[in-house]
């Protein structure tokens, strides 16, 4: 109840500090600005019902439609597409020689994604991310890990003052250093070049169909961050893309979805490119509103070659879309996306690894390991312990199946295409191997049952066995998975890779911990031993689920 309170004060304190001018506006983020005004995507209401629906709805309209103007404008703000003619020829040209420079580079390469968490399968299309140096997408249980579009500094960061050196900015120096080839690295200069002109283009469209019809005309950001960009073979059958059954739209490339991870609000932005446009069969972007409930008709739009078309603002946490399949024609797409702030970035984790390791606790222990010295710690470091061990778990966690497995699973070949990310996941892994001496080190007090000054607690116990067990279903996931017969249908230098990293790491699992944490808590006399290691095996929230569920059983009889 005090916690509650707590945060209550704090808020109301913020609103009194805001109401009296002490935290203007230019220093409230836009997220933030976005959430407090307009709410979040969860609670972006559906769009209107169409007011001229009839009572047999068609399932799907198209530009040629009656009606269709009608249904874009009420039901489906936010989205707006241009036309080739209306697009600067230097952002074609761009567009078409980057496209190319990629593919020649042979950057493009098949997914193996989970859809829901069960059955592994290749998706149809090729694909690679470029973007903010150090960022990432994830996508069904895939990450992926950007090429650069911009010059690097030497700690992975974005080289800002390279904008002034003309010869940098053409050429990417930076780029060619870590060792992409100097088509490669020209290409993602001018991916990156054209992202600064899709942004200006995307918030000049925004301020003219968004701003005006939203409060204090707040709309969200067009910074893209990334662009994924696909490239559809036209050898790939038809006969293997999946028929769109709801609304009898055809063959679907690429399936219904919401773009994920993305910051709430922010626009997306897509340019699609044929090679060969002589098959008369067009490539069509489809949308519905995302209920199945809703009678809203979806809409069917053709793509000609080298069309850009936008969804807005909000559009994306309402709405889906979907690419139907044209013409057996070489097809490039490129999506620009705003990647949602926070763990998504090698900056994040580095930083992140930085911060875990300069921690007291971890310091003191790395330094006892080295000199093969006991850490110096008394009762009064329990809480900081407690606190930090934790921190360090959660860590080795996230490194190793956020970063480290997502990268071996791509192969030797993803890693060899991958310049930029090689000395980032060599540091990230001598992180992972520091953590995990640190909690092996902590493991061995366990063990040998010794409450070194005084810093094991049956807290730590839980914590430990938390993770390890955490970890330990994890792990059985990954095994198998990696056991999936898709990774066959793939060149050998495609499939996963070892890591000896994770290879060489052991550490104890749950029922070694629970054993020492039994061993542990009998300390004592005999009725007191009898006692404890009846429970002694279970954590406190163990202990808590247990007496919840015993309270439950109790009011059935």
């Amino acid at each position: 109840m005090a916690k509650k309170n707590k945060g209550k004060k704090r808020k109301n304190d913020l609103s009194k500090r805001e109401r009296d001018g002490k935290i203007s506006k230019e220093k409230i983020s836009l997220p933030q600005l976005l959430k407090k005004n307009r709410g979040t995507a969860a609670t972006t209401p559906l769009p209107p019902a169409w007011s001229t629906l009839p009572p047999n709805p068609p399932k799907f309209l198209t530009p040629d439609d009656e009606g269709f103007e009608s249904l874009k404008s009420e039901c489906y703000r936010g989205f707006v597409y241009e036309n080739p003619k209306d697009i600067d020829d230097d952002i074609h040209e761009c567009f078409s020689s980057s496209f190319h420079g990629l593919d020649q580079s042979g950057l493009f390469l098949y997914d193996v994604v989970q859809p829901g968490g069960k059955k592994l399968s290749l998706t149809f299309v090729t694909r690679t991310l470029v973007g903010n140096a150090g960022s990432t997408y994830k996508y069904l249980g895939l990450r992926l890990f950007s090429h650069p579009w911009n010059d690097v500094t030497g700690d992975g960061d974005d080289d800002l003052n390279s904008n002034n050196a003309s010869q940098k900015t053409t050429t990417g120096e930076s780029l060619i250093e870590l060792g992409y080839s100097k088509k490669c690295a020209k290409a993602l200069i001018k991916l990156g070049i054209i992202n600064k002109k899709l942004r200006k283009r995307t918030d000049h469209v925004l301020q003219r169909e968004i701003a005006p019809l939203v409060k204090d005309n707040l709309v969200g950001s067009a910074d893209y961050t990334i662009t994924l960009i696909n490239k559809m073979e036209p050898t790939r059958s038809k006969k293997d893309l999946k028929n769109d059954k709801v609304h009898g739209l055809g063959k679907t490339s690429v399936s219904w979805h919401k773009d994920s991870g993305l910051n709430d609000f922010s626009s997306i932005a897509v340019y699609h490119q044929l090679e060969n446009t002589s098959d008369d069969i067009p490539w069509k972007v489809a949308l519905r509103v995302a209920d199945a409930n809703v009678k809203t008709p979806a809409l069917s739009v053709p793509l000609p070659s080298k069309s850009l078309y936008y969804l807005l603002d909000d559009f994306n946490h309402q709405h889906e879309h979907a690419v139907i399949a044209g013409s057996n024609s070489l097809r490039y797409s490129s999506t620009h996306r705003v990647a949602r702030d926070g763990a998504g970035t090698y900056q994040y984790i580095r930083d992140k690894c930085r911060k875990v390791l300069s921690y007291t606790v971890c310091k003191t222990i790395l330094k006892a390991i080295q000199s093969n010295t006991d850490p110096s710690f008394d009762d009064s470091d329990k809480p900081k312990v407690e606190k930090e061990l934790r921190a360090c778990n959660q860590l080795i966690t996230e490194l190793e199946f956020e970063w480290i497995r997502q990268w071996y699973i791509q192969g030797k070949l993803h890693a060899r295409l991958h310049p930029y990310w090689e000395d980032k996941i060599s540091y990230l892994e001598e992180c992972y191997l520091k953590l995990h001496s640190i909690v092996n080190y902590i493991n061995s007090l366990f063990e040998e049952n010794r409450d070194k000054y005084g810093i094991i607690t049956e807290d730590l116990f839980d914590i430990f066995i938390e993770y390890a067990e955490s970890r330990n279903e994890l792990r059985l996931a990954w095994k198998q998975r990696l056991k999936d017969s898709v990774f066959k249908s793939l060149d050998v230098q495609a499939r996963p890779s070892e890591c000896s990293t994770l290879n060489n790491c052991k550490e104890a699992g749950g029922i070694e911990l629970r054993q020492w944490k039994s061993n542990f808590c009998s300390k004592g006399t005999a009725s007191k031993k009898r006692k404890r290691e009846k429970k002694s095996a279970l954590t406190k929230k163990e202990k808590k689920r247990v007496a919840s569920n015993w309270e439950k059983m109790k009011k059935k009889f």
